[in-house]
């Protein structure tokens, strides 16, 4: 894979090789979903999580989160020295919106193209099989699927749109054997047999997260560039949101195994 090589970054990828020994592992997460109550998680996460701010200690746990966002925004954007870069990463509205495919195709950057191209397909292939199996809930005919999905299939992937209103119309097995010609069958297969068992999605967005994750990873292998800065910053969102699904799962009551289903993590 071509990075973008720009030696601007070089202080900025030593920054983040640095920070990248603190993300959490999967042993952390093992960790940290046996914790019993709030007072433990919050107690575990001001001491063991690093933040910079000194303020925490007297934070709850969704100030803790919002401080860590904060903080990681904050050093994305401190480092980051391209304008289209930023706005692709911090613009929420980015994948739905028409600039998405001029702002990868004008920069150009292989890394970039196959996080986002992959990103589109996860999520359209996550409202295919939402929507297939809302409609065999509630006996919805096939144009009313069609129109649900045209709301929500989002433009730039690798797959054609056509294929997906094309698969509405199949069974579970054969998309499943549709997805043998994508390279996201094992999140599919997994992710429909998890669904049929269990009624749940959590298996396919975990498998699609990690399968992000780890094109993410890739960016080890840049010297330097923006990239390993970009990867940091999702990789820490990550982090941030599979230790609100811990905390609040936890006061939730939620079950140890749905807990740990839901935790995305490839380190």
């Amino acid at each position: 894979m071509q990075f973008s090589e720009d030696s601007r970054y070089a202080f900025a990828v030593g920054r983040v090789r640095s920070k990248e020994t603190a993300l959490l592992k999967r042993s952390d997460y093992e960790r940290l979903v046996n914790l019993t109550n709030e007072n433990e998680i919050l107690n575990n996460l001001k001491t063991n999580w690093p933040l910079e701010n000194p303020e925490r200690e007297n934070l709850n746990l969704n100030q803790l989160f919002q401080l860590a966002e904060a903080e990681n925004q904050a050093f994305f954007t401190t480092y980051c020295l391209d304008a289209q870069v930023t706005e692709l990463i911090l613009n929420p509205h980015m994948l739905k919106s028409s600039q998405l495919t001029n702002q990868l195709k004008s920069l150009a950057n292989q890394f970039l193209n196959l996080y986002f191209q992959s990103f589109i397909d996860l999520e359209n292939l996550r409202s295919l099989l939402r929507i297939k199996n809302l409609a065999q809930r509630e006996k919805q005919d096939l144009t009313t699927q069609k129109k649900l999905l045209a709301n929500v299939l989002l433009n730039g992937g690798t797959i054609q749109l056509m294929n997906f209103f094309e698969l509405l119309a199949s069974n579970w097995q054969d998309i499943i054997q549709w997805s043998n010609t994508t390279p996201y069958q094992t999140v599919v297969e997994a992710g429909i047999n998890y669904l049929l068992e269990k009624r749940s999605f959590l298996r396919f967005e975990r498998l699609a997260n990690e399968y992000k994750q780890q094109i993410l990873l890739l960016s080890r292998y840049c010297t330097f560039g923006y990239e390993p800065l970009v990867a940091y910053y999702l990789l820490k969102e990550s982090e941030i949101r599979n230790l609100r699904k811990i905390a609040y799962g936890i006061i939730e009551q939620t079950p140890k195994d749905e807990i740990k289903e839901s935790i995305a993590c490839v380190l």
